[in-house]
């Protein structure tokens, strides 16, 4: 079954700036109260890696949207769409536990750098996934009256 395109991308923009401002601002509150002591920008320095990028290319779909606007209204895969979505769902929500959960592990900010530098090991091949589901789901789309080969 077929979703529309516009309302798919809405979607996936909300969850990844409302995500992305999120673990900013968490991170904006934890600098202000020194959390991260001497080591503030070693804590930006592992966030903004972890979805900049995706907000990066989420913005650039909209651009290249607003520059080429077509008349054809585009569809894709309802799974592909879910799977995109659940993907990133899943990963911001881990990347929001390593943050959240460092007063759990540790009582320094060495410590909690430490425990974003271990994430590291998971998150990177996390956020690959998630990358290669979000580069199918604005691949693969449609032209109304197209069939399932884009034909």
């Amino acid at each position: 079954m077929m979703l529309p395109m516009s309302a798919c991308k809405k979607r996936l923009t909300i969850l990844w700036f409302v995500g992305g401002g999120f673990l900013c601002f968490i991170v904006i509150v934890q600098t202000i109260f020194n959390h991260y002591g001497n080591r503030a920008s070693d804590a930006w320095g592992w966030l903004l890696p972890t979805f900049m990028p995706t907000l990066s290319l989420i913005a650039s779909v909209w651009s290249m949207d607003v520059l080429g606007k077509s008349a054809a209204i585009e569809s894709v895969d309802r799974f592909v769409f879910w799977l995109a979505f659940a993907l990133s769902l899943a990963y911001l929500l881990v990347v929001a536990m390593t943050i959240l959960l460092q007063p759990f592990v540790s009582s320094s900010a060495e410590g909690y750098i430490s425990v974003m530098n271990r994430s590291s090991l998971f998150l990177g091949p996390f956020q690959g996934v998630v990358g290669a589901s979000l580069g199918v789901f604005f691949v693969k789309k449609q032209s109304e009256g197209a069939d399932q080969n884009g034909r």
